[in-house]
């Protein structure tokens, strides 16, 4: 169990930020053999210029409960990759329903984004959690369970 600080804007890619403090356990999944591909298609125009990270907003991609996003590694934008899907609010664990909607975008060349078109694809698969118990968690259960 570690304590951490989540930080993450609250209102739009690089607005405000809130911070949440939280309790968080290491536990692995297992990737099922079916998954989706999703394709992420710009929602807006934006003019980008080369070398500077821009977000742009993309068609929501629903994300659904215990289930993962990877990226599909392979340009397919001409002028630039997607560097991370984004949304912005409280932090949403892996077990409910997600909405993505907005990508970190890395340009290459100087242009032009336009409405419409392909940016990316990624890869959505389906995964069992599989909690674990991490001695430092086994350890404060056994102390709440038996206080002497």
């Amino acid at each position: 169990m570690a304590k951490i600080e989540c930080v993450f804007w609250k209102d739009k890619i690089g607005g405000e930020t809130e911070r949440l403090v939280t309790e968080a356990f290491r536990y692995g999944f297992t990737v099922g053999p079916h998954g989706e591909w999703e394709l992420v298609i710009a929602r807006e125009d934006k003019e980008v210029r080369k070398s500077e990270l821009v977000n742009i907003k993309i068609k929501e991609i629903e994300v659904p409960p215990k289930a993962i996003v990877l990226p599909c590694f392979i340009q397919r934008h001409a002028l630039g990759i997607v560097s991370s899907l984004a949304t912005v609010g409280k932090p949403t664990p892996v077990e409910e329903k997600r909405v993505l909607d907005e990508v970190i975008f890395h340009p290459i060349c100087n242009g032009m984004v336009n409405k419409g078109e392909l940016l990316t694809v990624v890869n959505i698969f389906y995964a069992a959690i599989e909690r674990r118990l991490a001695r430092g968690a086994a350890e404060k259960w056994l102390r709440e369970r038996y206080r002497y």
